[in-house]
């Protein structure tokens, strides 16, 4: 389904209790695609963050049980970075 299809179907809903279960789904969605992202990493490993504010790029230095260690490019400090903000170039 496309994200177009989605988008209208939850327009249609009127119960707010409906919209919870969803915005839970989504929720635990992210999160079991995070987790298979930790598997998925390794040390060196080039990853794009999404930030609230901006897209930045790094390089994975330690991963962690819920998060990884990523050092963003053009900067001497490293950010603790939840994995479902994290893509795998």
């Amino acid at each position: 389904m496309m994200l177009t299809e989605i988008e209208s179907k939850i327009n249609l809903i009127e119960d707010i209790r409906e919209l919870r279960q969803i915005q839970q789904f989504v929720k635990d969605r992210k999160r079991a695609i995070g987790n298979r992202l930790k598997y998925q990493l390794q040390i060196g490993d080039k990853v794009k963050i999404n930030g609230s504010s901006r897209l930045e790029k790094g390089v994975v230095t330690k991963i962690n049980r819920t998060r990884a260690i990523v050092k963003i490019d053009n900067q001497q400090w490293t950010y603790n970075v939840p994995f479902t903000m994290i893509t795998k170039e």
